[in-house]
């Protein structure tokens, strides 16, 4: 059954570029989801209790060392890719730690 996407629309409600997306992942996988892509939350667990010992090190090296810098150290140092947004959210501890955290990579 053919119908035109002009119909489709007008029907659902949706616009072209939703309907047009619906489709292609039908013709692509034969589902109306796209079976690559990974669920939210699915990503690599890891046990980070080395890496916030070692960030915290950091910390109480150069309390008021910024999140990007962190980030950096972590990279070069532990070949590891961490977010400024889960910097921020780890519990880690320094009398300006909070201060630092809440800026994360502006420098004024």
């Amino acid at each position: 059954m053919h119908i035109p996407i002009d119909e489709i629309v007008t029907l659902s409600g949706l616009s072209h570029a939703i309907v047009y997306n619906i489709l292609q992942l039908h013709s692509d996988h034969g589902s109306l989801h796209n079976p690559l892509i990974l669920p939210p939350g699915s990503g690599r667990h890891r046990n980070l209790e080395r890496d916030l010992m070692y960030t915290q090190g950091l910390l109480n090296a150069n309390a008021t060392i910024f999140l990007d810098e962190i980030q950096d150290h972590l990279a070069e140092t532990r070949n590891i890719k961490v977010s400024i947004a889960t910097l921020s959210r780890s519990p880690l501890k320094s009398c300006n730690h909070t201060q630092v955290c809440r800026k994360g990579s502006t420098r004024m």
